[in-house]
């Protein structure tokens, strides 16, 4: 122990003679080392014995404190190396949890780019197939429902429609003096009562049907 070298060094380059029968044993904290407990001699002068326990007690005192201030230092660099170990500990978990998501994330990208493709896939084989038809059906064909009331409900509008526009073009025609006035009011009075006949039907059928009304 460099402690107990030090002081049997100074013990030796102090006297160079061997410890007396009168000594006493003197525990430190981490070594040992014998001294003599001797008073002052008779002629009032200190004895090299007290001298000597005098000097080993001040470096005793001495290697105390710098034993503890190397415990202390040494202590607090533990300190620091635990909590920087418990911070590495914590950054790690949140890692794996950071990387654990992302996988998850990645594997819901993947299944919704395959069900994509697999949509655009349907998608695209029902165009082509909508285009083989429209090539071998009639325009009309496709656009008549099916049903008869619907197709009820078709036939009164387009009808209705095609009065309005007869009323109209008989304004432009009675405008230009094409026809007379007494002409005109006669046909309008026929095609407004045919008019609002065909309204009150397809109301009656749209009714029928669960639709809202269209006046």
């Amino acid at each position: 122990d460099i402690y107990n070298i030090t002081v049997v060094s100074l013990l030796n380059s102090s006297m160079h003679k061997p410890i007396p029968k009168n000594c006493t044993l003197i525990h430190l904290q981490t070594f040992e080392f014998s001294c003599c407990v001797s008073g002052p001699t008779r002629d009032g002068t200190i004895g090299e014995d007290t001298i000597r326990a005098s000097l080993v007690s001040a470096v005793s005192d001495k290697l105390r404190r710098r034993m503890k201030e190397e415990m202390d230092r040494a202590q607090a660099e533990l300190d620091a190396l635990k909590r920087t170990e418990e911070d590495l500990k914590r950054g790690h978990q949140k890692l794996e949890e950071m990387v654990t998501k992302l996988d998850l994330e990645m594997a819901d990208v993947d299944k919704n780019v395959d069900l994509l493709k697999q949509k655009d896939d349907e998608l695209t084989a029902a165009l082509g197939k909508m285009e083989k038809q429209s090539e071998n059906n009639d325009i009309d064909d496709v656009i008549l429902p099916t049903a008869p009331l619907y197709k009820q409900i078709l036939n009164l509008y387009a009808e209705e429609n095609a009065i309005e526009d007869t009323i109209f073009y008989l304004g432009e025609a009675l405008r230009r003096d094409v026809i007379d006035l007494d002409v005109f009011l006669k046909h309008v009075r026929l095609l407004s009562r045919k008019q609002f006949q065909l309204r009150a039907l397809m109301q009656k059928a749209r009714k029928i049907a669960g639709l809202s009304d269209l006046y």
